[in-house]
């Protein structure tokens, strides 16, 4: 078939859609966004909760680099000349430790065991971004003792009962009361709240933060360990390359990158959301070619008539045919454009409004090859679902097609 009777089944499809109910094209369109919209939203809102998750973790956990304690040792230890070491090696922007320990807090008739996680804010800054998620009060001064942050989840909201809370806090602690903290070793001191964050990560919205200085006061020595030293790698750098550097320079032989510790704490979650998405996209793309094949077969069945009648003034059947796969093809790009409008304002709006848990907080994760893949196979099934009713109402007798 060659370029010209390609170019008059083009000019018959159009020319066919213009003319015809336009409510019918309007609708054949919106199915096919709908569609488009179907394939794509459950696997980038998976690959948004995945998404979602792995930053959580960098940013309130373990940076993207971490060091923990050698085999058989609870700390790091000889932590300034470790950090020093550390925060001189290329690639590495800033390095700063973390220490823990459980605690009771007491707040008028409110218990509560939590963790209290001693921190250098200065540093911590270049590592996490609690600091930017105070909703209420400011974040810890470098010297600061006798003053703590809380998250919002341990503070509570003294307009919920406690018996109708979903998790145990101090039942509505405000930013300058006075919380009792009995650690472990015995050592007691109240403190006054400086400020109140919410991250929307719920391991972090359940702890306490106090400055390292306030720390030793609570250990009664010098706190030259840690539970594990967190790792900011600068951009340009991978997180391979910096671990590459701390193990040969003998920093520890426990170092892990975020995609070391992920592959094993977060792997198979991730793995099943993979496995959802992929069975979701192919449920879609089922259920998408089914449904345009309907939708274009009793169209087609519907122009039979018309065909006969194209077929005695003797139009080529393959010109028919063309014509009305190009009229698919022309719906398809339409209700693919129109799909990827409304993704792309579902993907907004969730940025702004993203869909919020206790343990994690999504949006919808799309990048342009996800958008063009999608496109692509819902493309590819239009033009199977278009083509095959159309072939074969174009192989029918003229009598037959003229009798419909």
């Amino acid at each position: 078939m060659g370029k010209k009777e390609l170019k008059v089944s083009l000019f018959l499809a159009w020319r066919s859609l213009k003319r015809g109910s336009r409510s019918s094209a309007l609708l054949t369109i919106l199915i096919i966004g709908m569609c488009f919209t179907n394939m794509i939203f459950l696997p980038a809102l998976f690959s948004g909760i995945g998404q979602g998750i792995t930053k959580q973790i960098v940013d309130y956990e373990i940076g993207n680099v971490l060091v923990s304690p050698q085999s058989g040792n609870q700390y790091v230890t000889d932590l300034d000349a470790t950090l020093d070491l550390i925060n001189g090696m290329p690639g590495v922007e800033r390095a700063t430790p973390h220490f823990s320990k459980g605690a009771t807090l007491k707040y008028r008739q409110r218990i509560l065991g939590a963790s209290i996680r001693a921190i250098r804010p200065t540093d911590e800054k270049y590592i996490s971004p609690l600091y930017s998620k105070i909703i209420a009060g400011s974040y810890l001064g470098e010297g600061d003792t006798g003053e703590i942050i809380i998250g919002k989840t341990v503070a509570g909201d003294s307009s919920v009962r406690e018996e109708d809370e979903f998790q145990a806090s101090l039942g509505g602690v405000r930013v300058g009361d006075s919380v009792t903290i009995e650690y472990g070793n015995g050592f007691t001191r109240d403190y006054r709240v400086k400020g109140i964050y919410e991250t929307g990560w719920n391991s972090a919205d359940s702890t306490g933060y106090v400055t390292w200085t306030d720390m030793e006061q609570v250990e009664g020595k010098t706190l030259d360990k840690a539970d594990y030293i967190t790792v900011k790698v600068k951009p340009g750098y991978s997180e391979k390359f910096v671990k590459d550097m701390l193990q040969s320079y003998g920093v520890s032989p426990r170092v892990q990158t975020t995609a070391d510790l992920l592959s094993k704490g977060m792997g198979r979650v991730l793995q099943s959301f993979a496995i959802i998405n992929m069975v979701s996209l192919i449920v879609s793309i089922i259920i998408t070619t089914i449904v345009l094949f309907i939708v274009i077969t009793i169209k087609t069945i519907n122009s039979r008539k018309q065909i006969g009648i194209m077929k005695a003034i003797g139009v080529d059947k393959e010109v028919i045919m063309h014509n009305y796969g190009f009229q698919v093809i022309i719906l398809a790009v339409f209700g693919i454009l129109l799909g990827a409008a409304i993704t792309s304002i579902l993907a907004v709006y969730m940025t702004y409004n993203p869909i919020v848990t206790p343990e994690w907080s999504a949006t919808l994760y799309l990048t342009p090859m996800d958008l063009l893949m999608n496109s692509l196979i819902l493309f590819a099934a239009a033009i199977v679902a278009g083509y095959v009713p159309a072939y074969q109402v174009s192989r029918e007798d003229i009598q037959t097609a003229m009798r419909a």
